[in-house]
């Protein structure tokens, strides 16, 4: 079974294969779930949107993800959009 820093690890390097734009990388959140099988790995970034109105501005916006984690493999499952309320 990895570690909760494995799977860290693995979930951020995988959210830079496709957004490799993304900065400052943070961990939010972990969770190993009741039966031990999958951690839940919260990953906040900073990435660039370009502005609806202008293309010439630039608004830089935290953004954050989920990365379901099979805690035997390491094997990312899932990668969800993390929505703040």
């Amino acid at each position: 079974m990895i570690d909760v820093k494995k799977a860290a690890d693995i979930s951020a390097e995988y959210l830079k294969q496709f957004f490799p734009e993304a900065t400052k990388v943070q961990l939010e959140e972990v969770e190993l779930t009741d039966d031990k099988k999958f951690w839940n790995i919260t990953l906040s970034y900073e990435g660039d949107d370009l502005s609806t109105t202008s293309f010439v501005i630039l608004n830089r916006q935290r953004k954050f993800k989920v990365f379901r984690v099979e805690a035997d493999s390491g094997t990312v499952l899932s990668m969800k959009i993390r929505e703040l309320k």
